[in-house]
């Protein structure tokens, strides 16, 4: 044993629980479909009642207002191209203090959305700004925790995603109790709801800013467990010139559409499946559908922390397996199911197994990246990869709008439902994508760097 190597002076503990509470912050952003409503209402919609379901007529647009939070996806990955440079040049804890403010004051800003304003002001305020600036608090944070513990990888990035998953749990929780009454957000208390959001968000994420400090580009630095791996350590240049980043590339693409089954479509998703075209519609607004959401949220973010944790103990690449062949399961089991024959306990069941191994794909693929292609730069190349996200995100949009986000063609299920989601057309590129990415686990090799 070597005497001369000594623990890293920092307690790099301290540094994840300051990481925890900005993912916890930033992770609150995933609550913003029970906000959709009250800027319909705030705009000038009206509630009214169409063919026995009740509506917003008038105001901003459904599909525009619920379009802010897949420009939000896209601005969250394009922003990490510019927050992880900018971390490495001025020191994480200085762009996170920078990034949390913004972030709180993007929230607080959207209390201005009123009867006279365009989307084009909600669409900069609440999915460009407060979209770029989480994906900055996101990767900056997660990437330096896990540069920090190069012999847990897996384990820091199941803690850190998982609270980021968290947030959306918790803070949907806190918004609807902002709320008041049955936790509707409305014309009348959105400005109250969003104050509090913007509060809360700025506070945990400025403190746990505090608690930051960069990780030392060399692994042995940060953990006497560890040797320096610098004989494997890709530059960005040199990573993008392997086949292997864009082989893990599709794959992160594939992980991520399977957030558009889960987010604000899930409640349709379920419903369409188990219940007769009347009921379709209605069931989302229930106590059981946000029963169902809630519990979707919990298992996502169980599994962000347990794969995160198996990965360092069987492999990361096993995992993929595990959770790419348990969605593709359930993938098929939902086409080959009848629109409003499946049983409800049968969909708990497909969207709990969904959303825990979406949970634990994207929890992984950071630590994935970065046994590839080394640890020093794993900020930059993985920001690289990272991409994946926003163009996972944004091709799920358009799929499940059948082409148009903003005027989404009708689909008539084969039980007579009529949905302005082609939930159809996503399950089948998904199967495809799937078997594409486990095809890619299969195959794929470390890339061994050029002397």
């Amino acid at each position: 044993m070597d005497t001369n190597v000594q623990k890293p002076a920092t307690n790099r503990w301290l540094v994840i629980f300051g990481t925890v509470l900005i993912q916890l912050a930033a992770g609150s952003f995933y609550a913003w479909s029970i906000f959709n409503n009250g800027f319909m209402l705030k705009t000038g919609g009206v509630p009214t009642v169409v063919n026995g379901v009740k509506k917003i007529v008038g105001g901003l647009p459904a599909g525009s207002v619920s379009f802010t939070f897949t420009l939000g996806m896209l601005a969250l990955s394009l922003a990490t191209l510019a927050g992880i440079p900018l971390a490495k040049k001025y020191g994480i804890k200085i762009i996170a203090i920078i990034a949390s403010i913004v972030y709180g004051l993007s929230i607080l800003g959207l209390t201005v959305i009123g009867k006279d304003s365009s989307i084009w002001t909600l669409w900069l305020l609440g999915g460009v700004i407060l979209g770029a600036m989480n994906g900055v608090l996101y990767l900056t944070t997660l990437t330096n925790a896990i540069k920090w513990f190069p012999e847990r990888k897996g384990l820091i990035s199941g803690i850190s995603v998982a609270a980021y998953g968290l947030g959306s749990f918790i803070f949907k929780f806190i918004d609807q109790a902002v709320a008041g009454g049955a936790g509707a957000v409305t014309g009348a208390n959105i400005d109250h709801v969003l104050t509090w959001w913007g509060i809360l968000a700025l506070i945990l994420a400025v403190v746990g800013s505090f608690f930051l400090k960069d990780a030392p580009d060399d692994p042995k630095l940060a953990s006497a467990s560890v040797v320096s791996s610098s004989d494997n350590d890709f530059t960005t240049a040199e990573m993008l010139h392997t086949s292997q980043a864009y082989l893990l590339f599709v794959c992160l693409v594939t992980a991520v559409m399977f957030m558009g089954l889960l987010g604000a479509a899930v409640t349709n998703m379920a419903s369409l499946g188990t219940h007769s075209p009347a009921d379709v519609a209605t069931w989302g607004g229930t106590t059981a559908a946000a029963t169902f959401v809630a519990i979707v949220a919990l298992l996502n973010t169980i599994g962000r922390f347990v794969m995160g944790w198996l990965s360092d103990v069987i492999g990361r690449k096993n995992v993929f397996f595990i959770t790419y062949i348990l969605q593709l399961v359930s993938l098929v089991v939902l086409v080959m199911t009848k629109p409003g024959s499946m049983s409800m306990g049968m969909m708990y069941t497909v969207v709990i197994v969904l959303a825990f191994c979406f949970g634990g794909n994207i929890t992984v693929f950071p630590a994935y990246v970065a046994d590839f292609f080394g640890l020093k730069n794993s900020a930059r190349n993985y920001s690289m990869i990272y991409q994946g996200f926003g163009i996972g995100a944004i091709l799920v949009g358009f799929l499940m709008a059948s082409g148009n986000p903003l005027m989404p063609a009708p689909v008539t299920y084969s039980n007579g439902a009529v949905l302005t989601q082609n939930f159809t057309l996503v399950y089948w590129t998904l199967i495809v994508l799937v078997i594409i990415s486990l095809i890619i686990f299969a195959t794929i090799k470390k890339p061994v760097k050029k002397a």
